[in-house]
């Protein structure tokens, strides 16, 4: 059975102007099952971290199409950053996913380690799809009446909706 997987991504080394918001919200309008969620720490909290949007990848999800749209933001956030050889670190977009219960995880470096969309495509599918795979595999299943979307917002506690 198929596993929802949490989402974590950055435009990391991409500058303070990194269009942050831009770029999730351009997953948002192109990911359908795609819940995503900021983390609004409470005032006096800690500062924003990098990796402060979060997101929930649902069970009926393109895995293919969602590889498309992470290498399609790569190309139009930070493509255009890595001209510069001004920069001590290179420009990236960090992508994490794992499963419910955190202990299994799969990443990508768009920049970094993955600059040809083709192999990044295949690579993140067919990882993405085991790691499905294995998170679903040790599920009990859910007898509660909440809808799929009540219980991933009931998922991402301390986040916000945006």
């Amino acid at each position: 059975m198929a596993s929802e997987l949490f989402v974590v991504a950055a435009l990391a080394n991409c500058g303070r102007d990194a269009p942050t918001d831009q770029f999730v919200q351009s997953l948002i309008h192109t990911t359908p099952d795609l819940a995503m969620f900021r983390f609004r720490p409470s005032p006096g909290g800690p500062p924003r971290a990098a990796l402060d949007w979060q997101g929930i990848l649902g069970t009926a999800a393109d895995i293919l199409a969602f590889a498309g749209v992470l290498w399609t933001a790569y190309e139009r956030y930070v493509t255009p950053k890595l001209g510069g050889s001004d920069r001590a670190a290179k420009p990236v977009l960090f992508v994490q996913l794992y499963g419910r219960d955190r202990t299994k995880f799969v990443q990508f470096s768009l920049g970094g380690e993955y600059n040809d969309k083709e192999i990044l495509i295949e690579r993140f599918t067919r990882q993405v799809t085991e790691l499905r795979a294995v998170a679903g595999a040790g599920r009990r299943k859910v007898t509660a009446t909440k809808s799929g979307e009540d219980r991933r917002f009931a998922a991402a506690r301390s986040f916000h909706f945006t």
